[in-house]
């Protein structure tokens, strides 16, 4: 059965499968919910220090007011890094973090290797995205997650209509949310390199 993040409604979620496809430069995936974070874990494990952090998150309404000029304007969202870490701090982080991110239906976020650049990124309704030149190391992963690839995958995107589209909500896990989690990882030193539409 294919579960979804809390923080996210699909329109057709029985069309949804665990599959992934290989791309130029990298392996786009549906994982279902409960395997998202142990995958992190290990991909995680996989890199070559230092790592960093990379989080996406919309800005908050009264920023959209510098940005967005008119009502049919597009939203903004802020692009944030975290850098230099071990795996150590890592794992630290994401014990602290993990569950408010996944269960967040708005937050995208991933971590990466400052040397070899590879990463992996959750986007927005909890798709992945594997950045890499050896596909063959993360086609492995996956297969000990035993998710099939194919030539033609199914993302949810790609079953919203303006008819039926997909929602995601902001969502407050054990009191905190993503702009929580912002605050307390810019004490640590993150920053916003740059504001994207989206």
């Amino acid at each position: 059965m294919f579960n979804f993040s809390p923080g996210v409604k699909l329109p057709f979620p029985e069309r949804m499968r665990e599959e992934y496809q290989v791309f130029d430069n990298r392996i786009l995936l549906n994982l279902s919910f409960e395997k998202i974070g142990p995958l992190l874990h290990d991909f995680t494990a996989m890199l070559d220090e230092p790592l960093f952090l990379v989080f996406t998150e919309p800005l908050t309404q009264g920023e959209e007011k510098d940005f967005r000029k008119n009502d049919t304007d597009f939203f903004h969202r802020g692009i944030y890094y975290l850098d230099g870490l071990s795996k150590e701090q890592v794992f630290e982080l994401l014990q602290k973090y993990e569950e408010v991110l996944l269960n967040d239906g708005l937050s995208e976020f991933g971590v990466a290797s400052h040397t070899s650049g590879e990463e992996l990124f959750i986007q927005k309704y909890k798709t992945i995205s594997i950045y890499t030149k050896d596909f063959e190391k993360y086609k492995a992963l996956l297969r000990r997650y035993d998710i099939p690839e194919t030539s033609n995958i199914l993302t949810p995107r790609a079953t919203f209509s303006a008819e039926t589209p997909g929602e995601a909500f902001r969502l407050t896990t054990d009191g905190i949310d993503v702009y929580d989690v912002q605050e307390e990882l810019t004490k640590l030193g993150m920053y916003r390199a740059k504001v994207i539409i989206g």
